[in-house]
């Protein structure tokens, strides 16, 4: 079996971790940060936001297209990404919305079966 180098899954990680954060703690509203301090309006607040994570993600999608690594790392870090934007819509999404809530909730629910299939698959002893 030849070794996993780390640099791929390593960077996918924390790309991965900065897309989540961008998602999670950039307050594009009336009383967040960008609108606060920035002076930006609810335009080029979301603006912002939105154009960091089109970077962060393309940053992502770059780093999985051309390092290259061994297929075990590149599966890896595909499962870790994965796992990582899965905990963030379930452990930061307002469910209770009554527009979208439950057809989320259906997704989630079907994407935590995908994670957990991918991670049975890669941890597998004979694939």
């Amino acid at each position: 079996m030849p070794s996993v180098q780390p640099n791929k899954v390593i960077l996918t990680t924390i790309v991965a971790f900065i897309t989540l954060a961008s998602f999670v703690f950039i307050d594009a509203g009336s009383q967040g940060f960008l609108q606060q301090y920035w002076n930006f309006g609810d335009v080029g607040a979301n603006a912002f936001k939105w154009t960091l994570i089109v970077i962060f993600a393309i940053i992502w999608l770059l780093a999985q297209l051309f390092i290259e690594a061994p297929p075990e790392a590149s599966r890896l870090s595909l499962a870790i990404s994965g796992s990582i934007m899965w905990l963030g819509l379930v452990l930061f999404y307002h469910f209770a919305d009554p527009a979208y809530g439950g057809t989320v909730a259906f997704f989630a629910l079907v994407g935590g079966l995908l994670i957990c299939i991918v991670w049975t698959h890669y941890l597998a002893d004979e694939f």
